[in-house]
């Protein structure tokens, strides 16, 4: 109860906890979404489903890099919101644009920028979350990050796959504005 407490009592956890819950669940959207998305866009092609998801692995992996990189040069709460822009872009672009291509590249740049969420959030969690609250206080992150999933996947059969792109690039705007809006570290307080 404390850890709930300590979210609705300071701003910058509930902040944390909003753009957990809806990066994350933008991610797990994009799992169901990227497969149809570039078959739809492949034609007569067979998608090498399995050389896609290496390249996305290996964008992660770049991003992980990349903020190593620059971690420790610039503050985590402008990364996420570098990373929220980027993936925001990422979702929209194949809306508009229906190249196989095109949207191939956009869903590596949502990897690439993933693999730069995971350690700069990580590093919030750590700024912001008391250590004696940390294990329960990621449990509670993840109650409206399921309710999230759950929501979006309830309307799989009735929403279209560019329907998902727009709900994840909506998510990614609400990310955008939490994270704007609210300090996320100490830099921006």
């Amino acid at each position: 109860m404390r850890a709930v407490s300590a979210v609705f009592n300071e701003p910058e956890l509930l902040s944390l906890g909003v753009i957990n819950a809806l990066y994350e669940a933008s991610l797990h959207v994009f799992v169901f979404v990227w497969t149809p998305a570039l078959e739809r866009r492949g034609g007569d092609r067979a998608v090498p489903h399995g050389v896609v998801f290496s390249l996305f692995m290996a964008c992660k992996m770049a991003g992980s890099q990349a903020y190593t990189a620059f971690g420790e040069r610039v503050p985590a709460g402008t990364t996420l919101r570098a990373v929220f822009l980027g993936s925001l872009i990422a979702f929209a672009t194949p809306i508009a644009f229906h190249g196989y291509w095109i949207t191939l590249l956009c869903f590596c740049g949502f990897e690439f920028g993933l693999g730069m969420y995971w350690p700069a959030i990580a590093v919030l969690r750590a700024e912001l979350v008391p250590n004696r609250l940390r294990a329960t206080m990621t449990s509670v992150f993840r109650v409206p990050l399921n309710a999230l999933v759950i929501a979006c996947l309830a309307f799989a059969g009735s929403s279209s796959e560019p329907g998902f792109l727009a709900m994840c690039a909506g998510m990614m705007t609400s990310c955008l504005f939490v994270a704007r809006h609210r300090a996320l570290n100490k830099e921006a307080a």
